[in-house]
């Protein structure tokens, strides 16, 4: 069975970048975006900071760590302080989005 209207949000996997070791894999979970809006966050949030855009969209995460350990509740705070910890870190979660809302997959 297919639904006709999608689920108003997704889970996916994301890789970031962590110089010097193996990339580090958390859980982010996105609104999910229709063709229009999608187009319409596209264009809001062109040439603005990836950060911005990605706080629109990202409803939370999990697998993410403070410094003593403890899970790191998804906040726009937490995000900033993930981005400026990890210079690809903003990237890699856009591009995960856009590759899973739009359907691309990656090759093995």
């Amino acid at each position: 069975m297919f639904k006709i209207t999608p689920n108003p949000t997704f889970t996916t996997d994301v890789e970031l970048h962590v110089a010097g070791a193996e990339p580090g894999k958390i859980k982010v979970t996105f609104k999910y975006l229709d063709k229009e809006q999608l187009a319409e966050w596209q264009k809001k949030h062109g040439s603005k900071p990836v950060e911005e855009a990605l706080k629109e969209v990202i409803e939370g995460w999990k697998d993410v760590l403070l410094e003593d350990g403890s899970q790191a509740t998804y906040t726009p705070e937490n995000l900033n302080q993930l981005i400026v910890g990890y210079h690809t870190a903003g990237q890699d979660i856009a591009n995960a989005f856009l590759r899973e809302i739009l359907g691309a997959r990656r090759k093995n």
